[in-house]
């Protein structure tokens, strides 16, 4: 399976940069006898070449990313016949089992934008390609004996009548990892948490640093640290019900070739004062090398001396019911608490960007804005 294709690698809108980073490390780290082409970089993404069984392997390795798409077609139409016309040319019976996909469509200054007509162009052109050329019988009982798997969709994007078809390769949102299954009050999103560490510990020595998140929940930013070299196995992939993997011999061999790495930091310490969720956060954390201490952060103790890097998603807007006493007096005093404490490297933490948190220039390494559940914020990395 040695084709190539392009992927196109979604990420959250203003941290495509961090994901860069470790997508070129990742791929030095796997595919070293093979240079990384990168095709494009934009806002939402990354565009690369590379063959089918890499770009397939990118989930089980990526933490950054929301998903993975396998570029199949693009063309320009601008009526549903010529649309369906385009669909039902593409050899479906490589791609896909023999299903009527899910159709995921976005359109742009586009003649066509009714996004159940298009779902029905899509589907009926697909059908009628298998109609053409019949999927393999093995694939049609691998289709019977897994109806209830997340089978890839397809996905449609029109830009000025110019249109994208592409192949889910994921499944549900790489955010899951398959692991991790208790959840605090208002937890960060797992690529996100990755997504920010990596911004905070950029050209710093890892294997120095220890961890600490001060206000660290159900523990995803320590599990991210712990876990950033692993190879994800915990869960499945729309991949793998393709014809493009089902063909694939020694599949078991493929994937012991994709070695992990223990934790790129020294230490990792988490710190959290309700006792509760301290112990969601230790059965998270089953079988991993990072301590959860039950302590408050404006208590006097607990305190760290050594090479220290601090990430935190303190308490904000409707994680905490809209506390008064949550504004931005309260989070210059949880950094005031960090820096007193233990004297950061590097501090990253989050603040609602209503706050307009204005840190000393000499202070302030980055200012990344993004959106958590809905809500505009800004991570700042401080010196």
């Amino acid at each position: 399976m040695e084709q190539t294709a392009q992927f196109y690698l979604i990420y959250p809108l203003g941290l495509v940069d961090q994901g860069l980073d470790e997508l070129k490390e990742k791929w030095e780290l796997h595919f070293k006898d093979q240079p990384l082409s990168i095709l494009s970089v934009d806002e939402g993404g990354i565009l690369l070449s590379a063959t089918t069984l890499q770009g397939f392997l990118l989930n089980h390795l990526l933490r950054t990313p929301t998903r993975i798409l396998m570029r199949i077609a693009e063309f320009k139409a601008r009526d549903f016949p010529k649309l369906f016309q385009k669909i039902s040319k593409i050899p479906w019976k490589s791609l896909m089992i023999g299903q009527a996909p899910e159709v995921v469509a976005a359109a742009t200054n586009s003649r066509l934008f009714d996004s159940r007509k298009i779902a029905k162009a899509l589907q009926d052109g697909i059908l009628e390609s298998y109609r053409k050329q019949p999927v393999k019988k093995k694939y049609l009982d691998h289709l019977e004996a897994n109806k209830t798997a997340e089978l890839p969709k397809v996905y449609y994007r029109a830009v000025d009548d110019v249109i994208t078809i592409s192949l889910d390769t994921t499944g549900e949102i790489l955010h899951k990892r398959g692991d991790k299954i208790y959840t605090g009050l208002a937890p960060i999103r797992e690529n996100l948490a990755a997504l920010l560490l990596m911004a905070t510990t950029k050209n710093l020595p890892k294997e120095e640093l220890t961890l600490i998140d001060p206000m660290s929940g159900s523990g995803t930013f320590l599990i991210e640290g712990h876990d950033y070299f692993s190879v994800n196995t915990e869960r499945e992939f729309a991949y793998q019900h393709t014809p493009l993997w089902i063909d694939v011999a020694l599949k078991k061999k493929v994937m012991d070739e994709l070695q992990g790495r223990p934790s790129p930091f020294a230490k990792l310490q988490g710190f959290e004062i309700n006792p509760d969720v301290i112990e969601l956060a230790r059965k998270n954390a089953e079988g991993k090398k990072i301590n959860f201490t039950q302590s408050d952060l404006f208590s006097e103790d607990n305190s760290l001396v050594g090479k220290n890097v601090v990430v935190i998603n303190p308490p904000y807007g409707l994680r905490v019911g809209e506390k008064e006493e949550i504004n931005l007096d309260y989070y210059k005093k949880v950094i005031s608490m960090i820096k007193k404490k233990y004297q950061p490297v590097r501090l990253g933490i989050i603040i609602p960007e209503e706050h307009k948190f204005n840190p000393k220039k000499e202070e302030l390494i980055a200012r990344l804005p993004f959106k958590n559940g809905g809500l505009p914020v800004v991570f700042y990395i401080l010196t």
